[in-house]
């Protein structure tokens, strides 16, 4: 799967974590583990989308939200990229 695939499958998630009452930080394990990945290939993107400015993460890139930045690239490609998760 290509790297923006898996940027997107990130954005997806951490979006859907808007929608609850009470949204939280979203751990990286939840993450690897809804996109069947291992946590070090998981970090890579990680580190990748928080240098683009796509998401907040903290130093040791254990928990995760989505930025206005990251919405709005989630929103450029629509419904489609809600079908990657």
């Amino acid at each position: 799967m290509s790297l923006k695939k898996y940027k997107l499958q990130v954005l997806a998630i951490l979006s859907e974590n808007l929608k609850k009452t009470r949204p939280q930080l979203v751990s990286s394990i939840v993450i690897a583990e809804q996109m069947d990945m291992g946590l070090p290939q998981l970090r890579q993107v990680l580190k990748s989308m928080e240098g683009g400015g796509e998401i907040e993460t903290d130093m040791d890139l254990q928990y995760n939200l989505i930025t206005r930045k990251g919405l709005h690239l989630l929103g450029e490609f629509g419904p489609a990229c809600h079908t990657l998760q």
